[in-house]
């Protein structure tokens, strides 16, 4: 399922010609077997000890790239993708670590989990 587009601020060029937007569909478990975990999620508590967010910690670029390339629809390159600006990489993460972590636990990822 394809769960998010990025607009790209100067286009990548392809195999397939010019690319100017990047669309990310949920990564399967095989990109965490080939590639590592692509970021730490640690769980922020209040003064009573309650969970009151998380914290993202981008602790594994490389394999965050490497996620993004699996992610990618369009099938970019890793070398290709290595090229992009930083406000794009920057974006594309994002956009990779939203859809990551609601394909992998609930939609409020500081919920309790069931079971």
């Amino acid at each position: 399922m394809d769960l998010g587009c990025s607009k790209l601020s100067r286009p990548i060029k392809t195999h397939n010609g010019e690319v100017d937007t990047l669309t990310l569909r949920e990564p399967t478990a095989g990109a965490f077997v080939d590639n590592g975990e692509p970021f730490k999620v640690i769980t922020k508590t209040n003064a009573e000890g309650e969970p009151s967010g998380i914290d993202i910690v981008y602790d594994n670029n490389r394999a965050l790239l490497r996620f993004i390339v699996d992610m990618v629809v369009e099938k970019v390159d890793e070398i290709v993708l290595k090229g992009l600006t930083a406000a794009d990489f920057m974006r594309l993460r994002g956009l990779a670590t939203n859809i990551i972590l609601v394909g992998i636990g609930p939609k409020d990822p500081i919920a309790p989990s069931v079971g």
